[in-house]
């Protein structure tokens, strides 16, 4: 049952979705940051399933290759059974030879290996004894072949499993890539003075906003990279309240509210909560987005989906 359950989850790994096409600078030359902005945070949603699609092949893979261990243990054992079994056949043959029963030794030794049980099976001069034990030889060799036939097919396939997969992952961070130095010249272009005042606000969205153009990193929360969770944690450690670094259990530890409730300070979940921002005013949130770019402020809205709002 385990190898079937390995050798599906194998198969599944070419299913995964394959990358769109490239988006190229000239595409996006046309465009507004806020356009710009949506296929970079596309493309973001996408680039988190393909990693967690990793994380979980990665953990069938430790299956496969335990498997591996277990089939190439069993091997040398499996080859002394089927070479007892064959030794077996051999001296049923040449008892059926000796006995006059021409019959018997060309049924066992013609054609392939697979089909002697049931051509054993109709002899008539075999007991039901003696025709169990030959199946039962047969079988034994059968398994010995099976085993091999698996174990070459988790060798060949389980290389190819995590290629595949990362080379998705760097498909999307160099789109990703293009699309932000597209989104920093745009948005410059658009934005050419100072947009933001943040005189008056909580502590919160003032530490968060002192990071602004500080890089995003996996895992990370301050002081010079942050991730999503990490940056909304210790913002509002600044404000005296502590939350977890995972957008999940902050979800868990702050209080719902209505979109129209929304105050600075309060966090925007997003992606299944996979992903958490912090409202400032205005429709915007301050983000740590992903690992191509920085910290940044964009419109509430940069994403279709969002999950909900949490007040800590």
């Amino acid at each position: 049952m385990r190898t079937r359950r390995i050798a599906a989850a194998i198969a599944a790994a070419a299913l995964l979705p394959a990358t769109a096409a490239l988006f190229t600078s000239s595409q996006a030359s046309a465009q507004t940051s806020d356009e710009i902005q949506a296929e970079i945070d596309e493309r973001n949603e996408s680039l988190e399933k393909v990693i967690e699609e990793y994380n979980a092949k990665r953990e069938e893979l430790d299956d496969a290759n335990e498997l591996i261990a277990e089939i190439e243990a069993q091997l040398p054992v499996l080859e002394t059974e089927a070479a007892a079994a064959n030794e077996a056949l051999a001296d049923y043959a040449a008892s059926a030879y000796t006995g006059g029963d021409m019959q018997m030794v060309n049924s066992v030794l013609a054609g392939d290996p697979s089909d002697f049980a049931d051509r054993l099976m109709y002899l008539e001069n075999l007991s039901a004894s003696e025709s169990a034990a030959l199946q039962a030889n047969v079988a034994e060799v059968q398994e010995l072949q099976t085993r091999k036939t698996e174990l070459e097919t988790l060798k060949a396939s389980a290389d190819d499993i995590l290629e595949e997969i990362e080379q998705q992952q760097e498909d999307i961070e160099a789109e990703i890539a293009d699309l932000e130095e597209d989104y920093e010249d745009t948005y410059a272009e658009e934005h050419p003075g100072p947009e933001y005042d943040y005189e008056g606000s909580s502590a919160a969205v003032a530490f968060a906003v002192d990071q602004l153009g500080e890089p995003y990193e996996y895992g990370e929360a301050g002081p010079d990279s942050w991730d999503c969770s990490g940056l909304t944690q210790k913002a509002w450690a600044a404000a005296g309240v502590s939350l977890s670094h995972n957008a999940a259990m902050q979800w868990d530890e702050t209080a719902r509210i209505s979109r129209d409730e929304l105050q600075e300070g309060d966090l925007v979940f997003y992606n299944d909560l996979a992903h958490v921002g912090m409202y400032i005013g205005g429709g915007e949130i301050i983000h740590a987005p992903n690992s191509t770019t920085v910290v940044k402020i964009v419109d509430m809205d940069y994403s279709g989906s969002i999950v909900g709002y949490g007040r800590p």
